[in-house]
């Protein structure tokens, strides 16, 4: 792996759905493994690299990369995709985010059948592009903060989902280093908990 490709970690936790989800992630090879395919970017890396450079038994990274596919956390590169000739499977990161929340099916069935989440999406996008356009460029401009953008590049669009994924992270942590002090901490929310018989 380049390690001029390593991508920079913004979230550090995987939601877990499950207790067979928690059993392979309980495992710390798992997590080497899966930092070895999210690090290899838009490229993604193949089973015998991952064993060589984590110098891990073949077995164990062919069994860990089919139970983390199963689990829909890497997919298969497509064969369109590959380095010409290259007949070996490469491994990319299935999740956009490693951080994205999951939330409780029948919890977000009720909130979309309340309209919430279509009401919020229409009120809050035109302010979040406005604030992450800014965002990007204030990061840009300062040196000091230059080295936590998100590295660019059509190496670094996934070819599953056409986006950049450590973008995709940047935008949710920030989002959540904002939301967190704000629901936490904030008079206002307070005082609205209170006003709905949720807080004294």
């Amino acid at each position: 792996m380049n390690p001029n490709q390593r991508s920079t970690t913004y979230l550090t936790h995987i939601p877990v759905g499950s207790f067979h989800e928690a059993d392979i992630l309980a495992r710390e090879s798992t997590w080497n493994i899966l930092a070895y395919v999210r690090n290899a970017g838009a490229s993604g890396a193949a089973a015998d690299e991952i064993s060589k450079g984590l110098r891990l038994p073949p077995s164990m990274v062919y069994a860990t990369l089919k139970e983390l596919r199963r689990l829909e956390f890497v997919s298969i590169l497509p064969r369109d995709k590959r380095r010409v000739k290259e007949r070996k499977k490469r491994y990319l990161c299935e999740r956009i985010t490693w951080g994205k929340y999951r939330i409780d099916g029948s919890f977000m069935n009720a909130l979309e059948f309340a309209g919430v989440t279509r009401r919020l999406t229409s009120q809050l996008k035109v302010p979040i592009l406005e604030v992450f356009s800014s965002l990007f460029e204030e990061f840009q401009s300062k040196s000091a903060l230059r080295s936590f953008l998100p590295k660019a590049g059509t190496d670094r669009i996934c070819p599953i989902c056409d986006r950049n994924h450590e973008a995709t992270e940047f935008v949710y942590a920030a989002i959540l280093a904002s939301l967190d002090p704000f629901i936490t901490e904030s008079k206002e929310f307070r005082d609205l908990l209170i006003n709905h018989g949720y807080a004294r």
